[in-house]
């Protein structure tokens, strides 16, 4: 009996610790899935961006649906300390919309210190590579007593207009008190580890959440930007849509991508 009580009490104690790993944690990494209903966006896709001749939309988007997944789904990884972030793909993200359009921010890299609100973003765009360098996105930030289990904390609901008019929806835990995020979302009470834009289908949750033993390193594009040769987040949207709008490819759905 007595052996029976102490192998308890080890079990008690070890799992404290483990759990207590997870709680006020201030260095980690989070992997997320980005996920992204295709089927839910392509027609409008497709027309804005002129991408086919109206006669011949219904045989595209049949032939769409019949050779591409509903789904867009890539890996993430998010390291982060107390006060700074790096966002990255896992591996290679797959192509751009299953191939349709021209590919544009679907394989971000975001480097964040939150100390001195600045961030700092490789994006991709027409065949090119973007070096950005601003602030911060500001993001007012409504919180609600509604919570979700994210990877095994518990979350609480954050909602936001952004853009003047896209309606987002954030879960963000307080264990975690980074304040940090997926893409460039920040700036709640905790680690965002969860981000749903409803009207666009585009959803980002964390799946895994692992202890960083040892610092991360800073990402090698972060470099560069000691010349002060950068672009802000406005120059890139300016002249990418210029891209779009030269070709007559334009559309809100990208738009909005470019700005994650």
């Amino acid at each position: 009996m007595t052996k029976f009580i102490l192998f308890i009490l080890v079990f008690l104690l070890t799992a404290q610790t483990v759990n207590s790993q997870f709680h006020f944690l201030k260095r980690g990494r989070i992997v997320f899935e980005r996920k992204i209903n295709t089927y839910a966006i392509i027609t409008d896709f497709v027309v804005e961006s002129n991408l086919v001749q109206v006669t011949e939309l219904n045989a595209y988007l049949q032939n769409y649906k019949s050779n591409n997944s509903q789904f867009w789904i890539d890996s993430f990884q998010l390291f982060f300390d107390s006060i700074q972030t790096f966002y990255e793909p896992i591996g290679a993200v797959s192509k751009f919309l299953h191939g349709v359009g021209t590919q544009t921010s679907h394989a971000n890299k975001v480097f964040s210190n939150l100390s001195s609100t600045i961030t700092i973003s490789e994006k991709y765009a027409h065949n090119e590579i973007f070096l950005i360098k601003d602030s911060v996105k500001k993001i007012k930030w409504k919180l609600t007593d509604e919570v979700l289990d994210i990877a095994g904390f518990e979350c609480r609901r954050a909602n936001a207009i952004i853009m003047d008019s896209i309606y987002i929806v954030a879960f963000y835990t307080d264990a975690i008190q980074t304040k940090g995020g997926p893409e460039s979302f920040w700036g709640l009470p905790g680690m965002i580890l969860g981000v749903a834009l409803p009207h666009y289908h585009i959803n980002y949750f964390a799946k895994r959440v692992d202890v960083l033993l040892t610092p991360f390193t800073n990402p090698e594009f972060y470099k560069p930007f000691d010349t002060g040769n950068e672009l802000n987040q406005h120059k890139f949207e300016e002249k990418v849509l210029n891209f779009f709008k030269n070709f007559n490819q334009f559309n809100r759905w990208t738009q909005i991508f470019m700005n994650l």
